[in-house]
């Protein structure tokens, strides 16, 4: 008897089943909204290799390159510490010397797991099989210094866009050599490693919200069974009829 009144309760729609409720309709608002994002994040990374396609296959005239102001010159030509090792070297070359330094660390770090990750999209994370280790490296693919090792830097234009806050195909770009450009050194690298690692957040907000939804069901569809209610049934004598809750 206990079982069937309280079975009809939960059917009715208890405060519990309505708070359960709520909460799956908000976890699928997490999930359209993650989803939404990963797409806008895909079409940037589009937007950004489309730049950078564009940037290799321009021409650069060494003719029309403007040349360096004496005031950049001078710039140029000062020393600054590298914040990594602390080893002295020019402004002009400091991001370049501070990006192989990092690299050296980076690749004494061991970042990996025994799962591969198993994507219908391209993975932003390496994912290369390490035979001494039997591990799958789990650094972001544009960062790994082991696996994805640095290109030379092509003969075309540097291609950075001058807007960064909304970066379109049509936007103004950088037109400086891509050797001869100081400024926007490894701007490919850092804009879509930023955008990899705000998808893998994304990724983590969707799995985490998965399995809050999961536990959520599965608290709904056992509710009312008669463990439940042995365990938290309570029944109120002061009624004029006893009544389980």
């Amino acid at each position: 008897k206990q079982w069937y009144q309280r079975r009809v309760r939960v059917g009715e729609g208890g405060t519990a089943k309505k708070f359960d409720q709520k909460l799956i309709k908000d976890l699928e608002e997490q999930q359209t909204v993650a989803h939404q994002k990963i797409l806008e994040l895909q079409n940037q990374r589009l937007v950004i290799m489309n730049l950078i396609k564009k940037a290799k296959g321009t021409i650069l005239d060494n003719n029309s390159e403007e040349d360096l102001s004496e005031e950049e010159t001078t710039v140029d030509n000062e020393e600054v510490d590298c914040v990594i090792c602390g080893m002295a070297c020019t402004d002009k070359n400091a991001v370049r010397h501070m990006e192989r330094c990092y690299n050296k660390f980076e690749s004494k770090l061991g970042l990996g797991s025994t799962v591969k990750c198993h994507v219908t999209w391209e993975s932003p994370v390496c994912d290369a099989y390490d035979r001494q280790q039997g591990t799958y490296c789990k650094k972001l693919r544009v960062l790994c210094p082991d696996h994805n090792k640095e290109k030379e830097e092509h003969d075309g234009i540097c291609g950075c866009p001058l807007n960064l806050t909304e970066i379109t195909e049509d936007g103004a770009v950088c037109h400086k050599g891509k050797r001869a450009c100081n400024k926007h050194t490894g701007w490919e690298k850092l804009r879509l490693a930023e955008i990899d690692m705000e998808r893998v957040l994304q990724d983590l907000k969707l799995e985490d919200s998965f399995e809050e939804m999961r536990k959520v069901k599965y608290r709904m569809a056992y509710r009312s069974n008669l463990l439940q209610i042995l365990l938290n049934g309570t029944i109120s004598h002061a009624a004029p009829e006893s009544s389980v809750t």
